[in-house]
């Protein structure tokens, strides 16, 4: 297949390189669109939209083996997924993967994350798509992390590429630790809350505990758990009703594949409360 790869950490990204390197063993025609640097948080943002706004741009090279060259464009990854679509640098992608972002998207982090955005702007225009995240530094795991997306991407072809954006949260254990999958429901909180204070005229932000009031079934009890948690967003223009949870469901059994990794229902289990 024809893939086209990005992120929102900025194109050569350990993650990015690292999953790069694991979508071209399988084979596939691998294209790297990108930001140039750091746009976590920007959702589906495509930057300026002014008429004969100027957008740079430049060659980065991946040091994958055959050797990728990324383009990095000074603007938000969602803007990258609209040059591939255009075909700008290239023919149009099967298929968008994103990431492997530093960090689980979980909850509502998922309306905020850059690396769910981008994905979720090509899905809206057409394109299947799906978006994988670990953890934060220095636990991340980006190798299973790798390992999930590839069985994730097997399932899309195979499934014949079903217009829907996948969102897959690895948690950071070797995959034969791997509980097992769970198809989930997004968390009410994310991995973290956002806390801001006024210093001077500066607007100074930081992360704190999540205030979680019910997990029961959703990503974040299932990473926190040790799953892999597969959710499934819809574009804006279709409604998949109940056939969202009957592709998600599918899509965990083929990301559980083989070497330990088995789908699990969750157990009736206690809420994790606020920390």
């Amino acid at each position: 297949m024809r893939i086209l790869l990005t992120n929102d950490d900025g194109v050569g990204a350990a993650g990015h390189v690292v999953l790069a390197q694991a979508l071209l063993d399988e084979g596939h025609e691998v294209q790297v669109i990108g930001p140039l640097g750091e746009r976590s948080g920007s959702g589906t943002s495509v930057g300026t939209i002014e008429h004969g706004a100027n957008v740079a741009w430049q060659e980065i090279p991946l040091g994958t083996s055959p050797a990728l060259t990324g383009i990095a464009l000074d603007a938000p990854p969602a803007l990258a997924v609209l040059t591939a679509l255009g075909e700008v640098f290239g023919p149009r992608p099967d298929i968008v993967v994103s990431g492997i972002n530093p960090g689980h998207n979980v909850g509502r982090s998922v309306i905020f994350s850059g690396t769910v955005g981008a994905a979720l702007a090509a899905t809206t225009l057409g394109i299947p798509s799906f978006a994988v995240s670990c953890g934060f530094a220095p636990d991340h795991r980006f190798d299973t992390a790798a390992a999930a997306a590839v069985r994730t991407l097997r399932w899309f072809e195979t499934a014949g590429l079903p217009r829907i954006c996948a969102n897959v949260n690895v948690p950071d254990v070797d995959l034969d630790d791997v509980r097992g999958v769970r198809s989930t429901h997004f968390s009410s909180g994310g991995m973290f809350s956002l806390g801001m204070r006024r210093e001077g005229d500066r607007l100074v932000l930081t992360r704190g505990e999540p205030s979680v009031r019910n997990t029961e079934g959703s990503d974040l009890q299932a990473v926190r758990q040790g799953f892999i948690a597969v959710s499934i967003l819809k574009p804006m223009d279709v409604d998949p009703g109940p056939e969202a949870g009957s592709l998600g469901a599918q899509l965990a059994a083929a990301v559980a594949g083989a070497g330990g990794v088995s789908p699990r229902r969750p157990r009736r289990e206690p809420c994790l409360r606020a920390g």
